[in-house]
Protein backbone atom coordinates (compact mmCIF):
# COMPACT_ATOMS: atom_id res chain seq x y z
CA UNK A 1 0.00 0.00 0.00
CA UNK A 2 2.76 2.34 0.91
CA UNK A 3 4.61 1.39 -2.23
CA UNK A 4 1.57 2.25 -4.36
CA UNK A 5 1.30 5.68 -2.75
CA UNK A 6 4.93 6.35 -3.41
CA UNK A 7 4.52 5.43 -7.09
CA UNK A 8 1.55 7.82 -7.49
CA UNK A 9 3.50 10.63 -5.90
CA UNK A 10 6.42 10.07 -8.26
CA UNK A 11 4.00 9.94 -11.20
CA UNK A 12 2.47 13.27 -10.13
CA UNK A 13 5.95 14.82 -9.83
CA UNK A 14 6.66 13.82 -13.43
CA UNK A 15 3.39 15.35 -14.65
CA UNK A 16 3.73 18.53 -12.58
CA UNK A 17 6.03 20.47 -15.05
CA UNK A 18 3.69 19.65 -17.91
CA UNK A 19 0.66 20.87 -15.95
CA UNK A 20 2.42 24.09 -14.95
CA UNK A 21 3.46 24.80 -18.58
CA UNK A 22 -0.04 24.22 -19.85
CA UNK A 23 -1.52 26.45 -17.17
CA UNK A 24 0.88 29.26 -18.04
CA UNK A 25 -0.09 29.11 -21.71
CA UNK A 26 -3.80 29.17 -21.01
CA UNK A 27 -3.65 32.08 -18.50
CA UNK A 28 -1.73 34.59 -20.75
CA UNK A 29 -4.27 36.90 -22.44
CA UNK A 30 -4.17 37.05 -26.17
CA UNK A 31 -2.42 40.15 -27.51
CA UNK A 32 -4.55 42.19 -29.86
CA UNK A 33 -2.97 43.63 -32.90
CA UNK A 34 -2.65 47.42 -32.73
CA UNK A 35 -4.11 49.32 -35.58
CA UNK A 36 -1.56 51.55 -37.33
CA UNK A 37 -2.06 55.18 -36.52
CA UNK A 38 -3.19 57.14 -39.54
CA UNK A 39 -1.41 60.40 -40.30
CA UNK A 40 -3.41 63.49 -39.34
CA UNK A 41 -5.31 64.88 -42.29
CA UNK A 42 -4.19 68.39 -43.11
CA UNK A 43 -6.91 70.76 -44.06
CA UNK A 44 -6.34 72.07 -47.55
CA UNK A 45 -6.41 75.82 -47.74
CA UNK A 46 -7.40 77.29 -51.03
CA UNK A 47 -5.54 80.25 -52.47
CA UNK A 48 -8.57 82.38 -51.83
CA UNK A 49 -8.74 81.32 -48.16
CA UNK A 50 -5.03 81.94 -47.70
CA UNK A 51 -5.32 85.36 -49.23
CA UNK A 52 -8.29 86.22 -47.07
CA UNK A 53 -6.60 85.22 -43.83
CA UNK A 54 -3.14 86.57 -44.62
CA UNK A 55 -2.13 89.63 -42.67
CA UNK A 56 -1.63 92.77 -44.70
CA UNK A 57 1.84 94.21 -44.58
CA UNK A 58 1.96 97.82 -43.46
CA UNK A 59 2.45 100.16 -46.41
CA UNK A 60 5.15 102.72 -45.89
CA UNK A 61 4.10 106.29 -46.55
CA UNK A 62 5.80 107.86 -49.52
CA UNK A 63 7.94 110.80 -48.57
CA UNK A 64 8.07 113.47 -51.27
CA UNK A 65 11.44 115.15 -51.37
CA UNK A 66 11.44 118.59 -53.02
CA UNK A 67 13.33 118.48 -56.27
CA UNK A 68 16.48 120.56 -56.32
CA UNK A 69 17.28 122.62 -59.41
CA UNK A 70 19.39 120.63 -61.84
CA UNK A 71 22.76 122.01 -62.92
CA UNK A 72 22.49 124.23 -65.96
CA UNK A 73 23.71 122.62 -69.19
CA UNK A 74 26.52 124.16 -71.21
CA UNK A 75 24.11 125.86 -73.60
CA UNK A 76 22.15 127.43 -70.75
CA UNK A 77 24.17 130.58 -71.00
CA UNK A 78 24.08 133.06 -68.16
CA UNK A 79 27.61 134.46 -68.01
CA UNK A 80 28.95 137.35 -70.08
CA UNK A 81 25.43 138.35 -71.07
CA UNK A 82 24.09 141.75 -70.15
CA UNK A 83 21.55 144.23 -71.41
CA UNK A 84 23.71 147.34 -71.50
CA UNK A 85 24.55 146.99 -75.20
CA UNK A 86 21.08 146.10 -76.39
CA UNK A 87 19.40 148.56 -78.76
CA UNK A 88 16.09 148.60 -76.90
CA UNK A 89 14.08 150.98 -74.81
CA UNK A 90 14.64 151.58 -71.12
CA UNK A 91 11.54 149.65 -70.09
CA UNK A 92 12.61 146.51 -71.95
CA UNK A 93 16.11 146.86 -70.54
CA UNK A 94 14.63 147.08 -67.05
CA UNK A 95 12.44 144.04 -67.73
CA UNK A 96 15.41 141.94 -68.82
CA UNK A 97 17.52 143.18 -65.91
CA UNK A 98 14.81 142.02 -63.48
CA UNK A 99 14.54 138.63 -65.16
CA UNK A 100 18.32 138.27 -65.25
CA UNK A 101 18.53 139.01 -61.52
CA UNK A 102 16.41 135.90 -60.88
CA UNK A 103 18.79 133.51 -62.67
CA UNK A 104 19.35 130.36 -60.64
CA UNK A 105 16.09 130.56 -58.70
CA UNK A 106 14.35 127.15 -58.57
CA UNK A 107 11.33 126.18 -60.61
CA UNK A 108 8.32 125.91 -58.29
CA UNK A 109 4.96 125.08 -59.78
CA UNK A 110 2.43 127.83 -59.12
CA UNK A 111 5.06 130.23 -57.72
CA UNK A 112 5.35 133.88 -58.74
CA UNK A 113 8.42 134.69 -56.64
CA UNK A 114 10.49 135.75 -54.98
CA UNK A 115 11.84 132.35 -53.77
CA UNK A 116 11.03 130.56 -57.02
CA UNK A 117 8.92 130.73 -60.17
CA UNK A 118 7.02 128.72 -62.69
CA UNK A 119 7.24 129.87 -66.31
CA UNK A 120 4.35 132.34 -66.33
CA UNK A 121 5.10 133.43 -62.76
CA UNK A 122 8.54 134.66 -63.84
CA UNK A 123 7.15 136.61 -66.80
CA UNK A 124 4.38 138.14 -64.71
CA UNK A 125 6.96 139.08 -62.06
CA UNK A 126 9.25 140.81 -64.56
CA UNK A 127 6.54 142.78 -66.33
CA UNK A 128 5.15 144.05 -63.03
CA UNK A 129 8.33 146.14 -62.62
CA UNK A 130 7.56 148.12 -65.77
CA UNK A 131 3.97 148.83 -64.82
CA UNK A 132 2.28 145.97 -66.67
CA UNK A 133 0.02 143.50 -64.89
CA UNK A 134 -0.21 140.24 -66.84
CA UNK A 135 -2.61 137.32 -66.41
CA UNK A 136 -1.50 134.40 -64.29
CA UNK A 137 -1.20 131.58 -66.84
CA UNK A 138 0.88 131.20 -69.99
CA UNK A 139 -2.26 130.52 -72.05
CA UNK A 140 -3.91 133.75 -70.89
CA UNK A 141 -0.74 135.76 -71.49
CA UNK A 142 -0.68 134.27 -74.99
CA UNK A 143 -3.93 136.05 -75.82
CA UNK A 144 -2.29 139.47 -75.41
CA UNK A 145 -0.27 141.53 -77.87
CA UNK A 146 0.25 140.82 -81.56
CA UNK A 147 2.09 138.05 -83.35
CA UNK A 148 5.53 138.51 -84.86
CA UNK A 149 7.67 136.32 -87.10
CA UNK A 150 11.06 134.87 -86.21
CA UNK A 151 12.80 137.46 -88.38
CA UNK A 152 11.30 140.20 -86.19
CA UNK A 153 12.22 138.70 -82.82
CA UNK A 154 13.47 141.34 -80.39
CA UNK A 155 14.41 141.35 -76.67
CA UNK A 156 11.27 141.50 -74.56
CA UNK A 157 9.13 139.52 -77.00
CA UNK A 158 7.40 136.46 -75.57
CA UNK A 159 7.67 132.92 -76.96
CA UNK A 160 4.90 130.38 -76.40
CA UNK A 161 5.32 126.60 -76.49
CA UNK A 162 3.27 123.43 -76.24
CA UNK A 163 3.64 121.14 -73.25
CA UNK A 164 5.30 117.74 -73.01
CA UNK A 165 2.00 115.87 -72.86
CA UNK A 166 0.41 114.88 -76.15
CA UNK A 167 -3.26 115.71 -76.53
CA UNK A 168 -5.87 114.17 -78.80
CA UNK A 169 -6.79 117.59 -80.08
CA UNK A 170 -4.90 118.78 -83.15
CA UNK A 171 -4.94 122.28 -81.73
CA UNK A 172 -1.68 123.21 -80.05
CA UNK A 173 -2.19 124.36 -76.48
CA UNK A 174 0.12 126.80 -74.75
CA UNK A 175 1.85 125.26 -71.75
CA UNK A 176 5.10 127.25 -71.50
CA UNK A 177 6.26 130.83 -71.99
CA UNK A 178 9.65 132.48 -72.11
CA UNK A 179 11.05 135.90 -72.97
CA UNK A 180 13.49 136.72 -75.77
CA UNK A 181 16.67 137.82 -74.02
CA UNK A 182 19.01 138.54 -76.90
CA UNK A 183 19.12 138.13 -80.69
CA UNK A 184 22.45 137.68 -82.44
CA UNK A 185 21.96 136.92 -86.12
CA UNK A 186 20.20 133.54 -86.24
CA UNK A 187 20.86 132.90 -82.56
CA UNK A 188 17.92 133.50 -80.23
CA UNK A 189 18.50 133.45 -76.48
CA UNK A 190 15.48 133.00 -74.25
CA UNK A 191 15.22 133.56 -70.49
CA UNK A 192 12.61 131.45 -68.74
CA UNK A 193 11.85 129.21 -65.77
CA UNK A 194 12.00 125.49 -66.52
CA UNK A 195 12.87 122.32 -64.63
CA UNK A 196 16.44 123.65 -64.44
CA UNK A 197 15.21 126.76 -62.68
CA UNK A 198 15.49 130.29 -64.10
CA UNK A 199 18.02 130.09 -66.92
CA UNK A 200 18.92 131.32 -70.39
CA UNK A 201 18.83 128.93 -73.33
CA UNK A 202 19.76 129.23 -76.99
CA UNK A 203 16.58 127.86 -78.57
CA UNK A 204 18.19 127.71 -82.02
CA UNK A 205 20.37 124.85 -80.71
CA UNK A 206 17.49 123.00 -79.11
CA UNK A 207 15.23 120.81 -81.24
CA UNK A 208 13.09 120.38 -78.15
CA UNK A 209 12.07 124.06 -78.15
CA UNK A 210 12.07 124.55 -81.91
CA UNK A 211 9.56 121.73 -82.36
CA UNK A 212 7.31 122.97 -79.56
CA UNK A 213 7.25 126.67 -80.49
CA UNK A 214 3.70 127.80 -81.34
CA UNK A 215 4.20 131.52 -81.93
CA UNK A 216 5.80 134.69 -80.60
CA UNK A 217 4.07 137.86 -79.48
CA UNK A 218 5.00 141.43 -78.66
CA UNK A 219 3.16 143.12 -75.82
CA UNK A 220 4.68 146.59 -76.18
CA UNK A 221 3.68 149.63 -78.15
CA UNK A 222 6.71 151.55 -79.39
CA UNK A 223 6.80 155.20 -80.40
CA UNK A 224 8.99 156.80 -83.08
CA UNK A 225 11.94 156.92 -80.67
CA UNK A 226 11.71 153.16 -79.97
CA UNK A 227 10.44 153.84 -76.45
CA UNK A 228 7.94 151.45 -74.98
CA UNK A 229 4.57 152.97 -74.23
CA UNK A 230 2.90 151.22 -71.25
CA UNK A 231 -0.70 150.22 -72.00
CA UNK A 232 -3.31 152.68 -70.83
CA UNK A 233 -5.39 151.52 -67.88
Amino acid sequence: MQDLLIKKIEHVKKLLPIIISFAAITTVPAQTKKKPKSAPVKKHQTAYHHKATAKKKPVAKKVVIPREPQPIDSFYLSENLDTTGLNISGNVRQLLAILESELGKPYIRGAIGPMGFDCSGLIKFGFSFIGMTLPRTAADIGRLGYMITASDFSPGDLLFFTGRRKTRSKEKRIAHVGCVYKVEGDKILMIHSSNQGVNIVDITKSDYYKQRLIYAKRLFEVDSNNVVIPPSE
